[in-house]
């Protein structure tokens, strides 16, 4: 059992409830051991979490209770985990035989078996990077170990129970996209390495994940205690003390972590943290207690929303295949114009806009060039595509408007004349698209308009997602639509960042 040399531990300083340190490895014989991190310093007891739920394109936690200090995740040069395969194994008779122990292992696999595929998921690929993709994830399914685990249950007897298991055949092979989850039956207390949970005599965290093994042969895991209140601290997240909600919030919480920052310096190198304060994504928006529920088909979870570097706040979920749309609540996903009378006569919609202004997605948007989640060219190349709809006459619910019929519209920024040949192809796609945005109505493109007859008036008219590159810096769209003798202006920037 070789300690981790002194030089090589990375101690992270983490606010409130959050102070964590990479530990002294507690290592298989010839492996190296990344120490734990994540969900750190357990709640006051009494504390309550409010929860919300939208039928929003972009799900963001109640504001109001959600408030925590601005950070910048950054980007370490280590792997991610890029098609996360969670496998969970049950550690404990109990798991089998106690009621409420088995309505918890049923929701958390219910958890793990949605989670991958939904709006979560798609909110930790705006983490993805060139060369290391993020992508839907999925389960491969759960096993029940019989044998109580060791009370206090040290870091070295799970990495060795996770490998026994699947030399026994119940649990799947190593891959570098398995995530393995370890779940403690209720009243086991995890000791990683002298701080503990969920009790014990130094109560300092509700979950961690870690990672063990070689840099070609890398365990990617993380535990998860049964909830418990001790010593005027908690581990659950409502004040009925639900263990189910308890789990589902710190495992939603260690499975983001694991997949944006799945392994330490001596394995290959980090992923993604603040240089600032050492907080992964979960983290940051944890360091308040925020969770929120999360809606996959039938069923509601209760999750750890994410910091988000473009919407420098915390985000629940986003939509994993939009479609253009100005219908939704608010915030919504459509930038109005600033007429105040006419904000729905047209309308911005660009995939993904994260950040907000008057609680209204803004009319300024940055994209990292190369950044996959928002440059859709998939390439570092000296600019962005991003993804823009027009939207015409939406019944949006979140302006006060009157629906216009709308004659024509004029492009003025860029022209379809222009001498650069990137604005000239700018130009060409949103007059294309705009040429055929009413059903019921006929476009017709002249020089930087286009001219609807019948005048445009059919409800909820949106072109597709188009195509417009941005070179690193910045351009401005700008256009008018024309009804009678009003003319309604509309700007869009989208920057472009090396």
């Amino acid at each position: 059992m070789a300690d981790r040399p002194e030089t090589h531990v990375r101690i992270w300083r983490r606010p409130v409830w959050l102070a964590a340190c990479v530990l002294a490895s507690l290592c298989l014989a010839a492996t190296a051991n990344a120490g734990p991190r994540g969900l750190r310093r357990p709640r006051p007891m009494a504390s309550s979490s409010a929860e919300r739920s939208l039928a929003d394109g972009v799900q963001r936690p109640d504001p109001t209770t959600c408030r925590p200090r601005r950070d910048t995740l950054v980007y370490h040069g280590g792997d991610l985990v890029a098609n996360p395969d969670v496998f969970v194994l049950f550690w404990g008779p109990q798991w089998a035989s106690d009621p409420e122990q088995i309505a918890v292992r049923t929701a958390l696999v219910n958890l793990y078996t949605d989670i991958g595929t939904s709006g979560f998921a798609c909110a930790w690929s705006q983490y993805a990077v060139p060369g290391h993709p993020l992508n839907a994830g999925s389960f491969s399914g759960s096993f029940v170990i019989s044998s109580p685990p060791p009370n206090p249950l040290p870091d070295s007897s799970i990495q060795n129970e996770i490998q026994h298991q699947i030399a026994l055949g119940n649990a799947p092979a190593r891959t570098d996209d398995r995530v393995y989850i370890v779940v403690s039956e209720k009243g086991v207390v995890v000791d990683g390495g002298g701080e503990t949970g969920c009790g014990g005599n130094n109560f300092t965290f509700c979950g961690y994940h870690a990672v063990f093994g070689t840099l070609a042969s890398r365990f990617r895991y993380a535990i998860l205690p049964y909830p418990c209140n001790s010593g005027g601290f908690t581990c659950f997240v409502d004040g009925g003390d639900d263990p189910a909600s308890a789990l589902e919030a710190v495992g939603s919480h260690e499975l983001a972590e694991t997949v944006t920052d799945p392994d330490d310096d001596l394995l290959g190198g980090s992923g993604w943290f603040s240089d600032r304060t050492g907080n992964e994504n979960e983290d940051i928006c944890a360091s308040t207690g925020c969770t929120d529920s999360l809606s996959v088909g039938a069923n509601t979870y209760t999750v750890n929303p994410g910091w988000s570097n473009l919407a420098q706040g915390c985000i629940t979920d986003v939509p994993c295949n939009p479609v253009p749309d100005c219908t939704e609540g608010a915030p919504g996903l459509c930038t109005p114009t600033t007429s105040p009378k006419s904000h729905c006569a047209f309308e911005w919609q660009v995939n993904p806009n994260l950040t907000l202004k008057k609680g209204l997605p803004t009319a300024k948007v940055t994209c990292t060039d190369g950044q996959p989640f928002c440059d859709f060219d998939g390439a570092a190349d000296g600019a962005c595509t991003f993804h823009v709809a027009a939207c015409l006459n939406s019944l949006d619910p979140r302006v006060s408007c009157t629906q216009l019929p709308i004659q024509s519209i004029q492009l003025g920024r860029p022209n379809a004349s222009s001498s650069n040949p990137t604005d000239a192809g700018n130009a060409s796609t949103i007059l294309t698209g705009l040429e055929n945005a009413d059903a019921n109505s006929t476009g017709s493109i002249q020089a930087s308009a286009v001219s609807y007859t019948p005048a445009a008036t059919t409800s909820d008219s949106c072109t597709g997602f188009l195509d417009l590159v941005v070179p690193v810096g910045k351009r401005t769209f700008t256009l008018k639509a024309v009804s009678g003798s009003s003319k309604l202006s509309s700007k869009l920037e989208l920057i472009c960042k090396p």
